[in-house]
Formats: C-alpha cells, structure tokens, sequence
C-alpha cells in the first residue's frame, strides 16, 4: 500500500501536519485524493478520531508505548482487527519518521487473526428463542430466570399486563402490543390489537415469535411462519425458518442453514440475497438498508460488496437502533457505530460495558444483558429520555433470562 503512503506524504507536505489531526478535513481531502481506497480512507479517519495523529506526533522517547496505546484504542473503539489497526499506525508513523518504510509496514492485511472455530455463533435453532429482553415504541419487557415477565413504561393499552404469565422463554414488542412464547409452544399476548396482532391464542408448536409495529410474526416447529396484523405478508413459500427481521418492504427469513429468505414483492435487492450464505443474523432500517452478520463474525451491508462494515471483527451480535447499530463482539464488550460511514463515532456509556452475553436495541434505545443476568442499558437520543423517563429501573430487573 505504497500508493496510500504516498498520499499521506502529500497531505502532509501540502497542507501541513495540523490538517492530519482534523478528521473531517483530512478525510474530504482523501475522498478526493484515494477515491479507490475505501477501507484505507476509514482506518485513517479512525486513526485521528482517536486522537492518534497528535499523540504520535508527540511521543518522542515514548514511541513505542504510546504506538501500543494508539493501536489498542483503535481495537476497543471501532472494533477492527488489530493488523489493521497496526498498519494505519504504521503509516502515519512512517510519515513522522518514527518507522522506515517496509514491506510489513505496508501490507494491510485483511484477512482475521482470530483462530477458525473461536468465534463464537448463535446456535440457530436455539437464537430465534434467546429474546428476553424487548423494546417497544415506549415500554420495555423482560423474561426473568423463573419464566416471569416484568415490564415497565406506557401502559395505554395494557402492553404492560403481563404480571400473570408463566413459563415464558421469549418475549418481543411491536410499538404498543407484548407478545410471549410459552415454553409449551404456545402464545400469549396483550396490548393494541388494532389490526388482530394480538389474537395468537390459537397457536401451537411455536418455535420463534416476532413483532414490529402493528404485526406479529410467529415461526412454527417446522420451520413455516404464520402472520398476524396489519401488514398481512404473503410468507407460504418461507420454509426452515429459525429467525424472521424486517425490511423496507417485506421481511426476511434467515433459514436453519444460514440461507436467506425474503418476503415475494419483487424488491431489487432479491438477487443478492439470495446468494447469502452463513448468515447469523440480519438488521434493517427503512433509510440505512439491511446488515447482515455471517458466521465468521463478519459484518456486511447488504448489496455492497466491500463496505467499511466488513473491518469489524469478531462480532457475535448486531441489532438496530433506528439512528445507528450496536455490536456485541466476541471479547464482551459493545460498541454503538453509525450507518454512514461519513458520520464520527460518538462515545456512549456502552464503551465501557464488559461482560456482555447479549443485546437489544430498538427505538435509540440499547439494552446490553450481563453474564450474571444484570442489565445496562443507554439511550442515542436524550430528547427520548426527557419525554419517557430514565431507564434506571433496569438495573432492579434481576436475574433476566430465560
């Protein structure tokens, strides 16, 4: 990556070593400069988001610790994989003249450094059950260890009566309805039933639940899905389905294969979807597109080919918070990150979660599940929290899970 090295040099020469410490004017002069340098161009952004360019430039003797430092931040802030995070180092150090330029310096490498087989994947059959924690438009629900259901929030349409049910193992929420699959296999619900999203009674041999909006989805034992609510998606040729995620205009089915499924209304991208393989797991928004993570702990954007999403490393969770996406990696800590690669990283009380077996996200809200059973939880938007309240009463729900 030669090319890229030269690139920085003239960044440097031609406008000085100040424009380097400034992310966003430093990254317009790479989008015109490195224009077929997408992953390059990112990890530079990241680098001086970090605060890297200064403390390199001012490390002196301390070089090598501070190099150190500048990489592991790198690593715990936007999750890439430390090859990575060493080479964009290495570059800006070469142009300070703390390194001479070398074949390792210069090689970025793409592949993972993680060990085949250690990075840890839901278990397919069991993921589409592992739901005890869900979000709703403005009420939160959680599974307690002894199959309880506690909830907390707007209560207008008794989305929150769920202090009778038992024996509950997963629970989701539309915008103002709760439903909860029993460990039976049947289905219980309550809340707005404005479009029948609620009347899931009848149910039996229910393997996975899922509800947005006004809709409720529900996945049967043999893998064929049943729908309920206002949208009435045609899903007869869903088969082998273990997990069900929305998109602009339909929904998708992730298979027990790792194949993906979508619902029939001739959306452009049906193509590329169905030449995934190894899918874990699936997030859409209805501005930002669909994110797909595989089984390899990779994230990818769908239609893309190479996007900045597929740095990330090691991830075993992904979900959508409406403004951006959170993702749980491998080592137990959570990162929240934005669609647009553009947009800085802002930092979040969730960096400084450890620790973490699983999260939950909807509506700007993050919800990150301890391995003691604790929760934590943080909002993207304040606005929301002057409107509804904190979410301090979280902390009070334990042992959540199922």
């Amino acid at each position: 990556m030669s090319e890229f090295l030269e690139i920085i040099k003239n960044i440097d020469q031609k406008h000085g070593k100040d424009i380097l410490n400034n992310a966003q004017q430093s990254h317009a002069i790479l989008l015109d400069l490195a224009k077929n340098h997408v992953k390059e161009r990112l990890l530079a952004r990241h680098f001086v988001e970090t605060g890297g360019y200064l403390l390199l430039k001012n490390a002196g003797r301390d070089y090598t610790i501070v190099k150190d430092r500048i990489i592991q931040q790198l690593i715990d802030q936007f999750s890439i994989e430390a090859s990575a995070a060493a080479w964009i180092t290495n570059i800006f150090a070469i142009v300070l003249g703390y390194e001479k330029e070398s074949a390792d310096n210069l090689a970025l490498k793409t592949e993972s450094t993680t060990t085949p087989g250690t990075v840890k994947t839901a278990n397919p059959l069991a993921f589409a059950n592992s739901l005890v924690v869900a979000i709703g438009m403005r009420h939160t629900v959680a599974v307690l260890k002894d199959g309880t259901v506690i909830a907390n929030g707007n209560n207008d349409f008794l989305q929150c009566d769920v202090v009778s049910w038992e024996q509950i193992k997963a629970i989701v929420t539309g915008d103002a309805h709760t439903i909860g699959l029993m460990a039976d296999g049947r289905v219980v619900a309550t809340g707005r039933n404005n479009h029948d999203q609620c009347d899931v009674g009848h149910l039996e041999d229910i393997a996975g639940i899922y509800a947005h909006a006004d809709d409720t989805i529900c996945i049967r034992q043999d893998g064929t899905v049943v729908t309920c609510g206002k949208s009435n998606f045609n899903l007869s040729h869903f088969e082998q389905i273990h997990s069900i995620t929305r998109h602009p205009d339909g929904v998708y089915g992730l298979r027990k294969d790792g194949l993906v499924m979508m619902s029939s209304v001739g959306w452009e991208e049906e193509s590329w979807v169905n030449s995934l393989t190894d899918v874990v797991q699936i997030i859409s928004t209805f501005v930002d597109g669909s994110l797909v993570l595989k089984k390899d702990g990779r994230v990818y954007k769908m239609g893309e080919s190479d996007s900045y999403f597929a740095q990330l490393r090691d991830i075993i969770s992904i979900v959508d918070l409406t403004d951006s996406f959170a993702v749980l990696r491998k080592d137990g800590k959570v990162r929240i990150l934005p669609y647009d690669r553009t947009t800085p990283r802002k930092k979040s009380m969730s960096d400084d979660w450890h620790d973490i077996t699983a999260i939950f996200g909807k509506y700007k809200r993050l919800i990150g599940l301890t391995d003691e059973g604790h929760l934590l939880a943080t909002c993207t938007d304040p606005t929301w929290l002057k409107r509804n309240g904190s979410l301090d009463y979280l902390a009070d729900w334990y042992p959540v899970g199922s």
